[in-house]
């Protein structure tokens, strides 16, 4: 028993050492002094007080956050598999051949490739940099948002010591600016920020799942954009987080809207090309019951909409114009690929079931071009779909 506490008092007096050490090193960065006492002159970025940030604002941060990731656990993995995840999670391909860092992934414009280095003001700017050669992603921060300064730099209290004042050219008057030591909860924010690097890293890289569950309760909206912006629909979590939110935003402002889900499933890629995600319809597929087919309801609707247009006025771009003929037609084969089994198996339930006829059905009557599509297209590689038409025939005669 007596070895067992001496060797803990070992471990954490040779653990608070290293810490120690860590923390002592950061004052031997001299790059990162100079870009901190550059920082605490400026202030926090305001509309008053625009600040720029560059590479080596950046920069000087990544050993810190490597630093807290092991801290906490994270585990790197290697660059081939690193490579994978990132077009997993964020549809995104890293150039081997590339001489460039970083990624910037731009939550505001999911296409845009321009790398950016200011931290996120989340109106104009709100993105995550993928460190392409130290397999982790982050957000771009300010060293006072990462690491408690006036501790550590307690020598640079000076820069903070007397109030700083901009001219207002529109107000005619002297506008007092914030600096960081006025910023408040700004210890707050500092523990949130390495929460997020943390579990974000653990949950993408390391399949971790209590970071999962975290970031469901802490930041489920880096989540949602997963599935929205980048098409990750490999986690039945947050399919279902997404989907049942959506659903309920949307029908709380009428049945209409209902359609609007479909957006989630068939979207345009940023090189203009129809993308179907398959893992959103597996889920919807696994998830329909005899008490709940919300789901499959709101993409027989949408159906409606792509042959008839946007009467109600409801999407950005109206998905008649927005999809070619046969990419209507590719819509219409996985939507009926899981609404006609699921008809067949729940019909008996009239309940909520009640519907006389399969969204194919009624669009053969009206649109027979778009079975013939189908069947030139080799049904999609859908290999249900042949079986569904045949079967058309028993709610009526396809024309």
């Amino acid at each position: 028993m007596r070895l067992n506490i001496l060797i803990g008092m070992a471990i954490a007096i040779i653990s608070c050492n290293s810490t120690e050490t860590k923390e002592h090193d950061l004052k031997k960065d001299s790059m990162l002094t100079n870009v901190l006492i550059r920082q605490l002159k400026d202030g926090p970025s305001s509309d008053y007080n625009p600040t720029e940030y560059g590479e080596t604002d950046f920069e000087v941060t990544i050993p810190i956050l490597k630093n807290k990731l092991e801290e906490n656990g994270f585990k790197y993995i290697n660059k081939a598999t690193f490579v994978e995840k990132i077009k997993l999670y964020f549809n995104r391909t890293i150039d081997t051949n590339n001489v460039d860092k970083y990624l910037y992934v731009d939550y505001l414009k999911p296409c845009n490739r321009k790398l950016h280095y200011h931290p996120n003001d989340y109106i104009e700017l709100e993105g995550t940099l993928v460190l392409k050669n130290q397999f982790f992603i982050t957000d771009s921060y300010s060293i006072p948002e990462i690491i408690d300064y006036q501790s550590k730099f307690a020598e640079l209290s000076y820069l903070e010591d007397k109030p700083r004042f901009i001219y207002d050219g529109v107000e005619k008057e002297k506008v007092e600016i914030d600096r960081w030591k006025d910023v408040k909860d700004l210890q707050k924010l500092r523990e949130k920020n390495i929460q997020v690097l943390v579990h974000r890293n653990k949950y993408l890289f390391n399949d971790d799942k209590a970071s999962l569950t975290w970031l469901t309760f802490n930041d489920n909206t880096f989540l949602t954009r997963l599935l929205v912006l980048f098409g990750y629909d490999q986690e039945p979590k947050v399919n279902k987080m997404v989907l049942d939110s959506v659903y309920k935003e949307n029908i709380d402002k009428g049945e209409t809207y209902n359609q609007c889900i479909a957006n989630l499933f068939f979207i345009k890629d940023c090189n203009g090309k129809l993308q179907i995600r398959n893992g959103l319809l597996k889920y919807v597929e696994d998830n329909t019951s005899s008490t709940d087919n919300r789901f499959l309801y709101a993409l027989g609707d949408y159906v409606s909409t792509l042959y008839n247009g946007d009467i109600n006025e409801l999407f950005n771009e109206d998905p008649s114009k927005k999809f070619t003929s046969l990419e209507k037609a590719k819509i219409v084969a996985y939507i009926a690929n899981i609404e006609n089994p699921a008809i067949e198996k729940y019909k008996k339930d009239q309940v909520i079931w009640g519907k006389t006829a399969s969204t194919l059905y009624n669009l053969s009557v009206s649109h027979p071009e778009v079975i013939k599509l189908i069947q030139q297209n080799n049904y999609f590689e859908l290999s249900r779909m042949k079986t569904i038409i045949e079967k058309l025939q028993e709610e009526g005669p396809v024309e």
